[in-house]
């Protein structure tokens, strides 16, 4: 059969499960590392046995409702890839605007940390746009560190890992910081019924969900800013399209000095809490 047929028969089978016909299609070209060109310039071709096997049974993954980047074992950021696995969350495309609002206002050689860094995207992704900086990467989990720092290898950038609790290690080692960038979890366990199955039943709890309708771990880092903070440190919160007004209360109730933004993607949904720390 040719990779066309292959993949036709896949998509037949992915409509029948629910999910989307072109999930059969992007699992092929992540498979094989191909682009849409790779594929139109061989969908007539007979499929190899190895690329056969390859594909039988990451399709029959896809079909339980694994994520392609777990089957694949890699997400893109950035234009750039980086592992990933059922240890850590799969970062999402949002992310990506939250990294590029947090580097853009980010003096060059300032000490920044990603909290609650999971597969080291943040951090990584910072150390190898603009070398001057000094990145922290920090999580309370031995698994999602452990991925980070191969995607740190595989980068070849040079960061320093903690383990601990919100910013617990920080303190605990004196570290002050100019930047704090943090995508926590935040989601509500009310919420996990609009979520998909895909999501509840692959990727770790741990990196989605939070008490206080989502916002416990961010109070539990606001609360102890003025122990790692430098004055005028740049602080970004990657939020739930719902959480915006909330954390700014929050924070602006416990810091009457400090003014907080409460920013847009693209999507024109609320995605970035940011501000300047006045000490």
């Amino acid at each position: 059969m040719s990779y066309k047929e292959v993949v036709q028969a896949a998509s037949k089978k992915a409509i029948a499960k629910g999910y989307e016909a072109k999930r059969a299609e992007w699992l092929l070209l992540d498979l094989l590392d191909w682009s849409l060109t790779d594929y139109v310039m061989h969908m007539q071709d007979e499929m190899t046995t190895q690329h056969e096997q390859l594909y039988q049974h990451a399709v029959e993954r896809m079909l339980t409702g694994e994520p392609i980047q777990y089957i694949t074992g890699f997400q893109s950021f950035l234009g750039e890839k980086f592992q990933v696995d059922e240890r850590c969350l799969i970062p999402r495309p949002e992310t990506e605007e939250v990294l590029m609002y947090f580097l853009e206002r980010l003096p060059k050689q300032s000490v920044v940390a990603d909290v609650g860094t999971g597969s080291g995207i943040l951090a990584v992704s910072l150390k190898r746009m603009e070398s001057s900086l000094t990145v922290y990467a920090s999580d309370l989990y031995e698994g999602p560190l452990e991925v980070a720092k191969t995607n740190a290898q595989r980068h070849q950038t040079n960061l320093t890992f903690l383990q601990g609790s919100d910013l617990d290690p920080y303190l605990e080692q004196g570290i002050r910081l100019d930047g704090l960038i943090s995508n926590p979890p935040y989601i509500d366990e009310s919420e996990s019924v609009l979520m998909t199955d895909t999501v509840l039943e692959h990727e770790p709890h741990q990196a989605l969900f939070a008490d206080e309708q989502g916002l416990a771990i961010y109070r539990a880092m606001v609360e102890k800013l003025p122990y790692v903070l430098n004055d005028q440190a740049l602080v970004v919160f990657e939020i739930g399209y719902q959480q915006g007004a909330a954390l700014k209360e929050m924070i602006e109730t416990m810091y009457p000095k400090v003014q907080v933004d409460v920013v847009a993607d693209i999507n024109q949904n609320d995605r970035i809490v940011a501000f300047k720390w006045l000490a």
